[in-house]
């Protein structure tokens, strides 16, 4: 084909089938609610300077920060209907006869206070609040019946007979219309009518948006639609009125970036229409979304479009030159190659060929135009234009697919091809197909077909260089550079190049061309034939290129200097020239249910402006000639939220920039943070703990971060967001301390030391006390046996007083009975003999023994031996009984040593009955009673 031809049939292209393909079409998302756990209807939506997303729901007030749902219920559990966000810390909510504010905590959490005790009671009953706005120092609730204006001190009430229908901000003005009236204006608390709005008597005006600088559109739930210009209210393109007449319309946004209007029905979805009212999208539940009922619109910080439904949400992405394309229920087959050819969209996929007419790529429906071409059943792997004719590499062989959509076999070729070139070797033009077992060579002057059996292992990929040399792809084990023979029925040689040759290689090396050039790829590293050393070497350019992108799986060229890199889960266009090697525009593409069909990642390049990415469900048609995509993307760092410890104590976020400490026992450390515009850029969160991790987390979708157990010490904590792209925020650092358990502090330490030098002192003065204890007892012991043998003496000396006192007594008893006798024996020989001479001798034996029978000395003798045994026992009993007799303590005495009474007599020189008498008049002297024994007594007395 010559120069020439291309350079017209390029620009054709850009006449024709650009312009058909041209408008964007956004990625829908949809959220059931069990995605977002919360109750199927959403009436409301808002979103703070954070990025973070707030929805009123059934069951209370739902928030999304691109990462997490969150819902929190009303005290009363009532729905919410209407809510406005004034900051990522306030959020003013309406409810069914409740209205009031949630605030946040320093845990993150919001916390809900009711307005309703400064309104008199039971003046909300039944009382639906459906639009609050914030206007500087006031807040206006809005429900059908009054609007309530709220000064952060006191409430207002503004109300009419009639009522209000729904309060609108267009631009810094705010309308409402009366019930089925006429519309005002509200400024500085007063309602101002719009002259010539009586026409919408009996109507409901629900849409009012602006248009251009100073004219509105307004828009009736009939579908009428109207331009006022501050005079007049005209008719707004009537075909668009008659397509929404009976759809009811419901809600409407102006989105300033696109300079499209969104208008949402309760029964046919989403209209989006430019600003001449022509539809550029329609979006409802037959292609997009869940639900047709469209309850609220809103427009993000990205440009976006959140869906709140009957039955769920939406969010209607835009990315910057990416239009998607979805399969529907009956083609639901993966794509795996397309191309634009006779003014028709060619899709090849697992199922076969489908095809299009390029003016239906305008719709989101194009997949229900999308004609199945029958004869292409199957796998359908690759097409390719020849002079004007398009060929299909099918696992049925080689098909040709003509003008008239018949199917064709150009050769007979019975296996299935992967893909097809067309190259000029020695001045012949061939094709090489690639199949499922060899390399076919066709002559196209002869149509003759040869089989190309030398290479041994099986073949996936071929390419040719600019010098003429084939290179072929194997399976896994390297490549091989070939030339053919001139009959071109067979390799003249061919060399392998690989793993088993160079273990510096990988083992799989996929081929690749960039800007004419072929480059082989393995392991996310490019090589490049050097002819001179007959070797492949490294591409540094393209490594550095690449040096931070992983998974590669296929490049793919655009022209000579433009080239796509895929990934497993990302796309990027890049620019390589030979000289200079750099990344123009990245895209994530597996994300959201989107992915590219794994080992089998392919972009079809359509024209020099579109290119097609393939997906399992679908594709994705990029634009070049889109405004351009920024290459210094500015990514916002996490936002920190909280930081919980152990016990679940959080730490006031207003503290989170100063040095943090936490007490040891809860060194369980859990940080919460948000990241800006997290879902509608797909962003992921990396971290790293300073001293702790040694490298930076995979890159992940989460909200908080948790630390158990951390040793005492000083951490740093280091987070950032990406795009998945090598596009990275600044770091968010936070500074924080463990402090050291209570037995590392200081003030332990000086304890310790404190009970150190106590234990040393405590230690001295008990081996004082040993020392002294011990010594002590050797005293007593030394005491003791000196008291033992004190005592051995003593009880020796007692005993020897008691003998010398039993001696004494026993020798007095003994001597006064002996005298006694004696007395006796002479008084009866005295009384036989009357011999007178004798009276004389026995007057002088008598009186001999009569004066030995004088116990005075023997008393004194006695009582000496007594008081020494018995010390002080004579003192004692004058002490006490003071009536004793010298006679009655004698007796005493012999009742002491417990003698009887025979011995008691004769020791006292007296007659038993005497005795007796005596101890009868001693026990009464004593007063002791009669059971009491006489002898115990004097026992007891020392």
């Amino acid at each position: 084909m010559s120069i020439q031809r291309h350079f017209i049939l390029f620009i054709l292209s850009l006449l024709v089938i650009t312009p058909s393909i041209a408008h964007q079409k956004p990625y829908v998302i949809n959220f059931a609610r069990d995605k977002y756990h919360a109750a199927n209807k959403n009436w409301t939506i808002g979103q703070d300077e954070k990025g973070i997303t707030y929805f009123g729901n059934d069951i209370g007030l739902l928030e999304f920060d691109g990462i997490e749902w969150k819902i929190y219920q009303m005290p009363n559990f009532s729905l919410i209907r209407s809510l406005a966000v004034e900051s990522h810390s306030t959020i003013y909510v309406g409810a069914l006869g409740e209205l009031g504010r949630w605030d946040r905590n320093q845990a993150g959490k919001l916390q809900y206070t009711s307005f309703k005790n400064m309104l008199p009671p039971k003046s909300l009953e039944n009382e639906s609040f459906w639009r609050i706005w914030i206007d500087n120092d006031k807040v206006y609730f809005q429900s059908f019946s009054n609007i309530y204006v709220y000064d952060h001190h006191t409430i207002q009430q503004l109300t009419t007979p009639k009522g209000f229908l729904l309060l609108t901000k267009v631009r810094n003005e705010y309308w409402v219309q009366e019930m089925y009236g006429s519309l005002y204006q509200l400024a500085n608390k007063q309602l101002k009518k719009i002259k010539g709005s009586e026409f919408l008597n009996g109507t409901l005006t629900r849409v009012i948006l602006p248009y251009g600088k100073e004219r509105y559109l307004i828009g009736t739930s009939t579908g009428e639609i109207y331009l006022y210009d501050r005079k007049n209210f005209i008719p707004w393109n009537n075909s668009l009125s008659k397509l929404l007449n009976g759809q009811e319309l419901n809600c409407g946004i102006y989105c300033a970036k696109r300079n499209t209007y969104y208008l949402g029905t309760q029964l046919s979805g989403i209209y989006e229409v430019d600003i001449q009212g022509n539809v550029l999208n329609h979006f409802h539940a037959a292609n997009s979304l869940q639900n047709n009922t469209i309850l609220s619109l809103y427009e993000d910080q990205q440009n976006n479009i959140w869906v709140a439904m009957d039955r769920g949400l939406a969010y209607i992405r835009y990315t910057n030159k990416l239009s998607y394309y979805h399969t529907t229920e009956g083609i639901s087959s993966a794509v795996y190659t397309a191309t634009l050819w006779n003014d028709y969209l060619f899709i090849g996929t697992n199922q076969g060929v489908y095809f299009v007419h390029k003016e239906k790529t305008k719709d989101l429906e194009m997949f229900s135009s999308m004609k199945f071409l029958k004869g292409t059943e199957g796998q359908v792997w690759a097409f390719k234009q020849i002079d004007g004719q398009l060929f299909c590499c099918h696992n049925k062989g080689l098909l040709e697919i003509r003008p008239d959509f018949s199917i064709h076999q150009p050769y007979r070729i019975d296996i299935g091809v992967f893909k097809m070139l067309e190259t000029n070797y020695n001045e012949k033009e061939i094709n090489i197909l690639v199949t499922y077992k060899e390399v076919y060579i066709i002559n196209k002057e002869t149509k003759d077909v040869h089989i190309i059996r030398e290479i041994p292992d099986p073949i996936n990929e071929a390419e040719i260089d600019h010098l003429g040399n084939i290179w072929l792809g194997t399976v896994n084990n390297g490549v091989y550079k070939c030339r053919l023979n001139e009959e071109m029925n067979a390799f003249r040689y061919y060399t392998y190049y690989g793993h088993k040759k160079d273990k510096t290689l990988p083992k799989h090396l996929q081929i690749c061309k960039a800007s004419g050039r072929i480059f082989f790829l393995g392991n996310d590293q490019f090589y490049a034939y050097n002819e001179n050393k007959d070797n492949l070497q490294s591409s540094p350019l393209l490594n550095q290129c690449f040096k931070n992108i992983n998974s590669l799986k296929r490049i793919v060229p655009i022209n000579h200097e433009a080239s796509w890199a895929i990934t497993s889960s990302s796309v990027y266009r890049f620019f390589y020239d030979g000289y200079i090697a750099r990344i123009q525009e990245a895209y994530k593409i597996e994300a959201d249910n989107l992915s590219l069909i794994t080992a089998s990642e392919n972009i079809s390049v359509l024209n020099d402006s579109l290119s097609l990415i393939c997906l399992d469900t679908g594709f994705i048609i990029h634009n070049s000639q889109k405004s351009k995509q920024s290459n210094n993307i500015s990514l916002t760092p996490p936002n920190l939220e909280y930081i919980r410890t152990g016990k679940d104590n959080s730490i006031n976020n207003n503290f989170l920039n100063k040095d943090i400490k936490i007490a040891y026992q809860d060194n369980t450390v859990t940080i919460g943070f948000s990241v800006n515009d997290a879902f509608a850029k797909n962003l992921f969160v990396e971290y790293l703990l300073e001293d702790v991790d040694s490298t930076w987390s995979q890159a992940k979708k989460q909200n908080y971060i948790s630390y158990a157990r951390l040793p005492h010490g000083k951490y740093t904590l280091r987070l950032h967001s990406t795009d998945g792209l090598n596009n990275y925020s600044d770091d968010t650092i936070i500074h924080f301390r463990i402090l050291p358990p209570w037995y590392l502090t200081s003030w332990w330490y000086l304890v310790c030391t404190l009970l150190i030098i106590a234990s040393f002192f405590a230690i001295f003065l008990l081996m004082k006390k040993r020392l002294q204890a011990k010594n002590l007892k050797r005293m007593k012991i030394k005491e003791t046996e000196f008291l033992r043998q004190m005592n051995e003496q003593l009880q020796n000396e007692i005993e020897r007083k008691n003998a010398e006192l039993f001696t004494q007594t026993s020798f007095i008893i003994q001597k006064n009975e002996l005298i006694l006798n004696l007395k006796r024996i002479v008084d009866e020989i005295c009384s036989k003999n009357t011999q007178k001479a004798l009276i004389p001798l026995y007057q002088k034996i008598n009186h001999l023994l009569a004066n030995n029978l004088n116990t005075e000395d023997d008393w004194k003798i006695f009582l000496i031996k007594f008081e020494q045994k018995h010390h002080n026992f004579f003192k004692t009993l004058k002490e006490h009984y003071p009536q004793l007799t010298t006679n009655d303590l004698r007796l005493c005495a012999c009742l002491k040593l417990n003698m009887d009474t025979k011995d008691t007599a004769s020791l006292m020189n007296l007659s038993i009955r005497s005795i007796e008498n005596n101890r009868y008049r001693l026990r009464k002297k004593l007063n002791l009673k009669s059971t009491q024994n006489l002898n115990d007594f004097f026992l007891t007395i020392n």
